[in-house]
């Protein structure tokens, strides 16, 4: 699956739907594997750990906050073995969305933007 192709615009439309559905609902954080297979059960193959995971979650990211004053959608996906995102997360954050400080710092100020941003009363 590569960028720019009918299959990968389908498999970020998907990802964005259940992870804008589960930051409106509170139901985070979910585990690469559990998104992985929810994407799966609608028909789009995206291992947990590789490079197409990576650059979906970025691009939903990217997507979701344009002017990047939004949360990170990618925040609430987090390895099954530390609870917390991936490396990539991280450097997404740093790099295009400005966020400063060390990885505890940016992913709990990234939960408290998620709550403030998407979450319904």
């Amino acid at each position: 699956m590569r960028r720019g192709t009918s299959e990968y615009e389908a498999a970020q439309e998907a990802m964005a739907e259940i992870l804008l559905e589960r930051a409106c609902n509170g139901d985070w954080p979910i585990q690469y594997g559990q998104l992985s297979k929810l994407l799966e059960d609608e028909g789009h193959t995206v291992p947990a750990h590789s490079v197409e995971m990576d650059h979906l979650l970025a691009d939903v990211s990217r997507q979701e906050s344009p002017d990047r004053e939004k949360a990170m959608l990618s925040a609430m996906v987090v390895l099954k073995e530390k609870g917390e995102p991936g490396a990539g997360f991280y450097r997404l954050a740093r790099e295009e969305f400005g966020r400063k400080g060390d990885n505890v710092t940016i992913w709990a100020e990234e939960m408290k933007l998620l709550a403030r941003d998407f979450r319904q009363s």
